[in-house]
């Protein structure tokens, strides 16, 4: 029944299925972030803030709405869902362990930035499906309490400490046509 109503959520949240690209959204039971969708905003991925996108006037009606989040690859390293030259790709900062992605048209990140151990498992439904990151995925409460967001998300590296305002949670991935951004801001 719950894995039911949490395709009926992520099938939701996209408007098709069937392609390269994703969305995701939070499972964890009994939480305040569950079956809500991670959004990319300020060079960071949340739950409980909306996408934040740009796309230049010069691509006119070609350009994506940009108001859902989608995500490409999961074989190794993760890309974000946009059609920017260049793309926009997910990493983990090794002082905080936050999940950010680079800005379109810069591969900058942190020093010794993470970018592999991301894994994509459709299992045998290829629009549904779950990413992981090898240790696992947290939402931490920007308010100092797990009940209260918006959460930014955090990839759970060993040597960091996270408090009681993180929640671990399973990305659950839904798949669309398109990229849904011509980039993320």
């Amino acid at each position: 029944m719950k894995a039911t109503l949490a395709l009926a959520a992520i099938a939701g949240l996209v408007s098709s299925v069937s392609g390269q690209y994703y969305g995701i959204i939070a499972a964890r039971s009994a939480s305040p972030i569950h079956l809500a969708p991670i959004a990319a905003n300020g060079q960071r991925l949340w739950i409980g803030k909306k996408t934040a996108s740009y796309c230049p006037a010069n691509v006119g009606d070609n350009c994506p709405r940009g108001k859902r989040t989608t995500f490409a690859g999961g074989d190794g390293t993760l890309g974000m869902g946009t059609v920017v030259p260049g793309g926009q790709q997910v990493y983990i900062d090794p002082a905080s362990g936050a999940i950010g992605y680079t800005q379109a048209h810069s591969a900058s990140m942190p020093e010794g930035a993470i970018t592999t151990g991301w894994t994509l498992d459709e299992d045998s439904n290829p629009s549904f499906g779950t990413l992981d990151w090898k240790r696992g995925l947290l939402a931490c409460s920007t308010k100092g309490n797990s009940s209260k967001g918006p959460w930014q998300i955090y990839a759970n590296l060993k040597r960091i400490d996270f408090g009681p305002e993180c929640l671990g949670f399973s990305a659950l991935t839904a798949n669309v046509t398109k990229a849904s951004a011509w980039q993320y801001t």
